[in-house]
Parts: C-alpha cells; sequence; structure tokens
C-alpha cells in the first residue's frame, strides 16, 4: 500500500494512493511478496534511534526524521540447517527439535519455528501475565514481547543465532495502530541478521518498523511516533505454506509453489475479477484497478472482468508454475459490451 503524508503548516494532510494486491492463502499458510517499501517517519519522543542496516533493511537518520528502505526480493540464502548436537528435554527444546526435523537449509528451519508460533500462539495483551517464554509456551498466548521470547528462545534451542528487537511501528493505515513493538532477528550464515515479526510478517518487516538502538526512553512527554510518507511497490506473487493464513512473507528463491496472475485496470477504479478455470472459479475485488489470483494450477483460464464502463473477457494459460502480469487499458472495456481476446501482453518469470 502506497501512503503519503503531507506536511501543510500545523497540519498533517493525508492522501492515500492505494495499491493492494489483495489474495488469499493456501488453506494453511500465507502470501510472498516482493518489491520495495520505503518510508519517512519521526521517531517518539526520546527514542534513540541511530542508523541501522541487515538483509533487506536499511534506517537512516537525516536531521530529525528517520529514512527506511525495505527490500523484499528474494534471499538466496544457501545456508545449511545442521541441528544442536546436543539439546534439552526442556519443552522449548524439545518443540524446536521437533519443528526442525527434516530441515535442509536454515531459512526452513526459520520458517518453520515462526509459522508455527503464527499459527499457535494467540495474541493477548495482559500485562499482569509473565512474557517469558515457557510461560508463553504453556498458556499459548502472549503479546509482543512474549511472542518474540518465545520465538528466540525456539531458534537458539534449534542452534539458529536469534535476538528479540525493541521498537516503535506507525499507523499506515493497514489495521495495524501506532505503538511500541517488539519483533525477533535470526541470523543467516551467509545472509546475515534478516528481521521478522512472528505474527505478521516472516523474513522481513515492513517500512513502518522503526528499530530502536536502546530501549531506555530519554524524554517521558509522550509524543508518538509519525509517518510522514510511503511508498510501498510490494505485490503478492505466490503461496508462502510455512506461516498462517494472514502473514506475508519474504522468499528465498524464485522457486515458485502455484502460478499467478496480477491483474491491473489502468482506469484505476472498483470492479470485480473473475477468473475460471482448471476445475475452479474465483472472484475478486479490484481496488484502484488491482488485484491478484495466487495458488493456480497450470491450464486454461478465462479472466472475465467487470467493471462500471462494461466486461471484458480474456483467455489466459498456465503452462507451468507461472507469474503472468495483465495490464488491461481503460479504452479496451466496452460500454455495455462483451468482447473475448486472448492475453498478449504479461510477464512471464
Amino acid at each position: 500500500m502506497s501512503v503519503w503524508l503531507r506536511r501543510t503548516g500545523s497540519a498533517i494532510a493525508l492522501a492515500l494512493t492505494t495499491l493492494v494486491f489483495a489474495a488469499p492463502a493456501s488453506a494453511s499458510g500465507g502470501v510472498a511478496v516482493e518489491g520495495v517499501d520505503r518510508a519517512r517517519l519521526l521517531p517518539p519522543a526520546g527514542a534513540v534511534v541511530q542508523d541501522y542496516e541487515n538483509a533487506g533493511y536499511r534506517l537512516q537518520r537525516v536531521g530529525d526524521e528517520i529514512l527506511v528502505e525495505v527490500d523484499n526480493s528474494s534471499l538466496e540464502s544457501s545456508s545449511r540447517f545442521s541441528p544442536p548436537t546436543e539439546s534439552g528435554s526442556d519443552p522449548i527444546s524439545r518443540l524446536a527439535r521437533s519443528l526442525t526435523a527434516g530441515a535442509d537449509t536454515q531459512y526452513l528451519a526459520v520458517s518453520r519455528i515462526l509459522g508455527w508460533v503464527a499459527r499457535s500462539i494467540s495474541y493477548r495483551l495482559d500485562r499482569g501475565s509473565s512474557q517469558d517464554a515457557d510461560r508463553v509456551l504453556a498458556r499459548r498466548e502472549g503479546y509482543c514481547t512474549g511472542i518474540a521470547r518465545l520465538t528466540v528462545a525456539l531458534l537458539r534451542s534449534a542452534g539458529i543465532p536469534a535476538r528479540e528487537v525493541a521498537g516503535y511501528v506507525t499507523d499506515a493505515g493497514d489495521g495495524v495502530a501506532s505503538g511500541y513493538h517488539r519483533w525477533i532477528e535470526a541470523y543467516l550464515p551467509d545472509r546475515g541478521w534478516v528481521f521478522s515479526d512472528p505474527s505478521r510478517s516472516h523474513h522481513y518487516v515492513p517500512a513502518t518498523y522503526l528499530r530502536f538502538a536502546s530501549e531506555t526512553l530519554d524524554s517521558a512527554d509522550g509524543l508518538d511516533g509519525l509517518l510522514i510518507a510511503r511508498r510501498d511497490s510490494s505485490t503478492s506473487i505466490d503461496l508462502y505454506p510455512y506461516g498462517a493464513p494472514g502473514i506475508t512473507a519474504r522468499r528465498n528463491s524464485s522457486r515458485r509453489f502455484a502460478a499467478a496472475l496480477n491483474v491491473s485496470w489502468e482506469a484505476e477504479g472498483e470492479g470485480l475479477a473473475v477468473l475460471t478455470g482448471a476445475s475452479q472459479r474465483r472472484s475478486r475485488r479490484l481496488i484502484e484497478g488491482q488485484t491478484a489470483f495466487l495458488g493456480l494450477e497450470p491450464g486454461h483460464y478465462t479472466l472475465r472482468l467487470e467493471v462500471p464502463d462494461g466486461v471484458l473477457e480474456r483467455a489466459i494459460e498456465f503452462p507451468d508454475r507461472v507469474r503472468r502480469s495483465i495490464s488491461v487499458p481503460a479504452f479496451e472495456v466496452p460500454s455495455r459490451q462483451r468482447t473475448r481476446s486472448t492475453i498478449v501482453e504479461g510477464e512471464v518469470e
């Protein structure tokens, strides 16, 4: 989603230009995304923020503002996973050993642990309850601090270096409110440290996540952080089978789990896209002319675009697990008519 906030004197003028490739996750997994996310932020009062960079995340302080850039291109990590030679018999160690059994890469081992936490640990903001890893595991619930601690404990028990990250998330209008937050960082030997938020995003965090250099605030005047501007070109490109519904993730390689279709209508209006074929029928709402279909089997499909100006149908073929992108010029949708044509534009990944 692209969100632009512009300062006008003492007021903040808000303009939204939303690019959402909304796509359903698989029955048990999430959605893989790709693209670059950039944001300009003001940190909360008293926060200690310093320049920082890891695999995909870069933070730079410029005056009072913070510039964050997140690159969600494939990690391309080939680090092999080797479980520890000695492992404890406590519940966390036994669970970590079970979750990572048979994993051949560090990325897969991390993904399995993140996925289990996303599926099995419920979020509950109860500051009176212990957020120690063993207590969170026993209750199967915790808030961000406890979820991060349990995830780090599982990763370390599997022999994977990991640590908690304290920071702040600014409100981007996507249902996640501004506030202090805690996520994790895991280490891949050939890529370095990589952020993840176990309950939201795996192998990356959005550009609205602001890392603190210290957990101590220098001021107590209560001013919140602020999103000044954002440009997010991230799109949904494939399934992510290791997570949970609602989880977005960064891929490790360009290998696809299923075919995908990104649809763009240049008029950028509302409408409905209906895809029929391979013994299935799916419909997706166009949001500012954009939508996506994921988890498609190879085969022949018919795309029907229903917009206020008319209806357009196109035949589309997926010879393999490829990704196609189709852009329909506004003038190609005939008023009160139906046409049939074969896809001629599009990109195959």
